[in-house]
């Protein structure tokens, strides 16, 4: 359509142009003309690349060529929006963009209040948006609000910054909005365009940002983009997210005058947001954005500039004295020598954390939070907002109150306790830099809730009640189960166990605590009652939120972990039907097909994966380990080279063809491919499992179970393990740490017959013959035709001097296998032994 009233546009120009009159004797009449012709020269200088370009954009779309570049796609046939899961392909390389939360939007009902959340990970909720602060605002609201209609919709998105949320902002205005809750920040160093990034490789003005970003909401845009990256390949671009270990390398020390423009950027983005939102008649919450002060030391450290080399030392040995006194507890004297070394360098972050910690500790509390608050500015790896980063947040906020732009502020209320005394923010609220726990996420929708509702009230929206609900209710409303409290506290020890966290102050004391936690949690929601409780929780849920995806998707999860993988496809196919363009819900579904044996089924929803995602390494090597258990190892492990064709360091993709190839019988080159998938992820406990497992089968069996016993410490709840480590420790007369591995691994399943059975075989002969026998009965309940554990009850139960109660078990043997040699034998002795009449 463009580039059609282009054509029409400059033919009508020509056409004015070339008409002159015919009076050769009329000078002024060729003179106008010789204008004419000029005029003609420049216009189609100008317009003919306009027209170009016009009609090769027109080409490319109805070729299909590039993708949507909205936030929202849509209306469909129904008039419903969905997120556009490529949206991220215009900042990132599309390996490594990151995608939106999904969401389908309808009509807004004449009633319906919407709200939408933006910013980035911290807003979108890792490590799990169904307990985002945006999901506990809506709880909030739709009890203050029954009459209305609540919808919070979450668009914040992992890794981006204010450049990429003003893009979304705009979108989301065309969407009815009636507020915008803005929650950014901790991005503007490491995001797209900023100076610390890795997604590309110079820092640009923010008119050429802009530019660029428009640019590339084209399909020539896109086409350029496309072509520039086939000269960049093979260069150090990441081939696929790593998370925040890509941008390990990238310093950006408070000194660096780059910051400046960082800052300026920063306020016009949020002016432009602001201002989009004000101009479609909706409200503007901005927030301060919460960082973890006291427990998150610095990633990274730098010296000031210009420090001398005798200076240094000076420094160094300032900087020791208080390290060994802080050890001691001595607190005062280490905040002297500390101070000391500040006199000399006080850029160190490191530095400033310390005097933060030992100024707490002795009681000086205002102190500790000014030394918090430095190292964090200070800190050299910008993952958190820092305080001009605030401070532009506040200002832009009180610039536009009196257009109705309010502020919430969560970097003061969330350094309060629940009594409203002062506190440095940490651990609490936070699991690491910046991500909230719910307990954070809670305190933080408690703090937007009544600037949301003061932004509301002043577009005719009044509130029914000010009550405050309650955390309890929002957990109970939300479903959080301490099954899914578990697999939050196990994503966020993941997060942490890689490269820049490992490098911290205190790393491994802080790692040690967070996996405690979390085996709490996993001990906790491993019973049986906890079980049934969140199995039931979730039922009745959906009895009265059935419109909810996300209770859907989370019910089929927890069926997918409990060994139920057909109710999970059944909970993810409804899902499936409401989200259809979610590469996720896809793979997920893949995944119960597979665990279900349906490889074609599976292997149809893996494709339809790769289909919207196409970059998506890990739906192919799923694709890989589908084929392998479908007995298609040839192709399997066609499949894993390909992929470690792309990128080299792909660890799962070398743990599964380490896999294929032992099914293969080639055994050293499957151990190399586990080595190495171990060394390109230390804490990958299905890579310890297997390199332990080829090791078993190459005999030895000390070098299997130290693999074992590593996997089990990276992931307590790998029941797997523990059952083969169980049979190497009994096979080797480890009997005590035998018998602890197969306790453990019945509290994770306690519904495991073979367990039982090994269990109760070790502790019979250590003495414990109520307890054996006990198990082995367990195991034939769960399993009546369990032959072997028939028999080991039989022959516990005469152990015992019951002989009597072991006859029924042993006459269900023989039906089980007629003709059972031992249970004949047994039988006969009983008889023999019974008492003649």
């Amino acid at each position: 359509m463009r580039a059609s009233k282009t054509f029409s546009l400059l033919l009508q120009l020509i056409t004015m142009t070339c008409h002159t009159e015919t009076n050769p004797s009329a000078e002024p009449v060729r003179r106008q003309s010789a204008s004419r012709r000029y005029l003609l020269r420049v216009l189609l200088l100008i317009l003919a690349p306009v027209l170009f370009f016009s009609l090769l954009e027109a080409g490319l779309r109805l070729g299909g060529f590039g993708f949507p570049t909205r936030f929202f796609l849509g209306p469909d046939a129904q008039g419903f929006f969905s997120t556009n899961e490529r949206f991220g392909w215009r900042f990132f390389p599309p390996p490594i963009a990151r995608a939106p939360h999904p969401c389908v939007l309808k009509a807004k009902p004449d009633r319906g209040i919407r709200i939408f959340i933006l910013g980035e990970s911290a807003a979108m909720g890792v490590p799990d948006p169904a307990f985002s602060f945006g999901r506990i605002l809506e709880v909030m609201l739709r009890d203050r609000y029954p009459d209305k209609h609540i919808e919070v919709v979450n668009a914040a998105i992992t890794a981006i910054n204010s450049h990429v949320v003003r893009e979304i902002a705009r979108d989301c205005a065309e969407l009815e909005p009636d507020l915008f809750v803005v929650y950014m920040g901790n991005n503007e160093v490491i995001g797209p365009y900023g100076p610390g990034t890795v997604f590309q490789r110079w820092t640009p003005s923010l008119p050429m940002i802009r530019a660029s970003i428009r640019l590339r909401s084209t399909r020539v845009g896109q086409l350029m983009g496309n072509l520039i990256g086939r000269f960049q390949r093979g260069a150090g671009a990441p081939k696929r997210w790593q998370g925040l270990r890509m941008f390990r390398k990238n310093h950006v020390a408070a000194e660096d005058p780059r910051l400046q423009a960082v800052y300026e950027r920063f306020g016009h983005n949020l002016d432009d947001i602001c201002s989009t939102a004000l101009k479609a008649g909706a409200g503007v919450v901005l927030s301060t954005v919460a960082v973890n002060l006291r427990d998150f030391p610095p990633l990274a450290s730098q010296h000031r500039p210009g420090l001398t080399p005798v200076q240094l030392t000076e420094w160094q040995a300032a900087y020791a004295a208080g390290n060994a006194l802080q050890e001691a507890d001595r607190w005062d004297e280490a905040i002297r020598r500390y101070e000391e070394a500040a006199r000399i360098d006080d850029r160190h972050a490191e530095l400033q954390f310390r005097m933060g910690v030992c100024l707490m500790e002795a009681g000086r509390t205002e102190e500790a939070r000014h030394r918090f608050e430095l190292a964090r500015d200070l800190d050299a790896l910008r993952f958190r907002a820092d305080s001009r980063i605030n401070g532009i947040i506040r200002d832009a906020a009180a610039a536009k109150a009196a257009n109705g732009v309010r502020l919430a502020d969560p970097e003061r209320t969330l350094a309060e306790d629940r009594t409203g005394r002062e506190r440095i923010p940490g651990e609490e609220v936070f699991y690491e830099h910046v991500h909230l726990n719910f307990e954070g996420n809670y305190r933080l929708a408690r703090t937007l809730l009544d600037p949301v509702c003061a932004a509301l009230s002043d577009r005719g929206s009044a509130p029914a009640t000010h009550d405050i609900t309650s955390r309890a209710s929002c957990q109970q409303q939300l479903v959080l189960t301490p099954w899914d409290e578990y697999q939050m506290a196990a994503k966020m020890v993941l997060l942490t166990s890689e490269e820049p966290f490992t490098a911290q102050m205190s790393y491994d004391v802080r790692q040690a605590a967070a996996r405690k936690q979390r085996d709490d949690l996993r001990r906790r929601a491993s019973t049986p009652q906890a079980r049934e409780m969140a199995w039931k929780a979730y039922e009745t849920a959906l009895k009265h939120s059935s419109d909810d995806w996300n209770l859907y998707a989370h019910f089929a999860q927890l069926a997918m972990d409990w060994g139920r993988p057909f109710k999970a496809a059944e909970y993810l196919q409804y899902v499936i039907y409401t989200l259809p363009r979610e590469p996720s819900l896809r793979r997920t579904l893949g995944d119960a097909f597979s665990a279900l044996g349906r490889t074609d089924e599976a292997l149809v929803q893996y494709r339809k994966a790769l289909e919207l995602s196409p970059h998506d390494l890990d739906t192919k090597v799923a694709i890989g380990a589908t084929l392998w258990r479908g007995q298609h190892v040839d192709a399997a492990i066609t499949q894993f080279r390909q992929i470690l064709d792309v990128d080299p360091d792909h660890e799962m993709a070398h743990n599964n063809l380490g896999s294929a190839l032992v099914s293969q019988g080639q055994l050293d080159e499957a151990i190399r491919h586990y080595r190495r998938a171990i060394e390109l992820k230390p804490d990958y406990p299905e890579a310890h499992q297997n390199l332990g497992t080829a090791f078993l089968q190459m005999g030895r069996a000390e070098e299997a179970i130290e693999q074992f016993r590593t996997a089990i410490e990276i992931k307590p709840d790998y029941t797997e393990v523990y059952n083969k480590l169980g049979v190497l420790l009994a096979g080797r007369g480890h009997t005590s740490e035998a018998i602890a591995c197969y306790a453990t691994a019945l509290e994770l399943e306690p519904d495991n017959a073979i367990m039982h059975n090994n269990l109760a075989g070790l502790l019979f002969p250590a003495g414990r013959r109520d307890e054996s026998v006990a198990h082995f009965q367990k195991a034939v309940d769960l399993q009546s035709n369990y032959l072997e554990a028939r028999l080991n009850l039989a022959k516990a139960l005469i152990g015992t001097g019951r002989p009597e109660d072991a006859v029924p078990h042993l006459r269900k043997a023989l039906q089980l296998q007629p003709g059972n040699e031992l249970a004949l034998q047994q039988l006969k002795a009983i008889e023999q032994s019974a008492p003649q009449p």
